[in-house]
């Protein structure tokens, strides 16, 4: 393979790679803004009503990747908290959370397509492709009760990109690399970068309220995505898709 044929693959899997986006809308702030930045914020799993769930899983197969999915979107959410706003951690299923200056974000899953990934590769252009939709609360609980100052939801998903078919072209020698750099670029969505996605906007609107609060400086803010805007300009923060969930 020439050195351009191999710029044009590698040009053509991080292009298409990034056809998958989620965004957040329905932003509301309400009450008393908490007037500094937490000590530590709480990360409770979401809710998962089953009925919210098309997989490829049932019985007990689908109640496992329930709960590890469950996990697996706290924990990003947590990492990407730590990073980015205040120290987090996840609040175990049962456990009270401390009183005390301390913030609590809790939310539930409203859709997770798992959608057809053999048809996102050979596709794509939407076929096959992804769901996934959350609501967000997240709370003081510095009081007896928790009071709940921002609400957010999260909507998107990943197979956008051109599946292997749109490489057919008369350019024969553009042909194969093509057809894998599209192939390669619509199977990297899946419900992990989804995931991943959906954690790093839920982090960029917490952020963004902090600041609209004075409570962290504007070079230190992360910008979210709004459904039906372009995204903004800031540093990047890469995701790597995972296999599995």
């Amino acid at each position: 393979m020439t050195c351009s044929l191999r710029l044009l693959l590698v040009a053509s899997i991080l292009g298409l790679a990034g056809c998958a986006s989620v965004g957040v809308g329905n932003v509301f702030s309400k009450g008393s803004p908490p007037k500094k930045m937490p000590a530590r914020i709480y990360v409770q799993e979401f809710n998962a009503p089953l009925d919210s769930f098309r997989v490829d899983r049932e019985g007990a197969d689908l109640t496992a990747f329930i709960a590890a999915e469950k996990h697996a979107l706290a924990q990003a959410v947590v990492k990407q908290l730590d990073k980015y706003v205040a120290p987090s951690e996840i609040l175990s299923e049962g456990k009270q959370p401390p009183r005390g200056n301390f913030w609590l974000v809790t939310g539930t899953y409203d859709r997770v397509n798992q959608g057809s990934r053999a048809l996102r590769t050979i596709v794509g252009f939407g076929a096959g492709g992804t769901k996934f939709e959350t609501r967000v609360q997240v709370s003081s609980i510095s009081g007896k009760e928790p009071k709940q100052f921002l609400s957010l939801l999260t909507s998107g998903g990943s197979g956008l990109a051109p599946g292997a078919w749109a490489a057919f072209t008369p350019a024969f020698a553009f042909y194969w690399p093509g057809a894998i750099g599209n192939a390669g670029g619509a199977s990297l969505g899946g419900l992990s970068i989804d995931r991943a996605r959906t954690a790093r906007e839920i982090t960029a609107t917490i952020s963004e309220y902090c600041f609209q609060q004075g409570l962290i400086p504007e070079r230190k803010t992360r910008r979210p995505k709004k459904l039906g805007a372009l995204p903004p300009v800031q540093r990047p923060d890469f995701v790597i898709p995972k296999t599995g969930l």
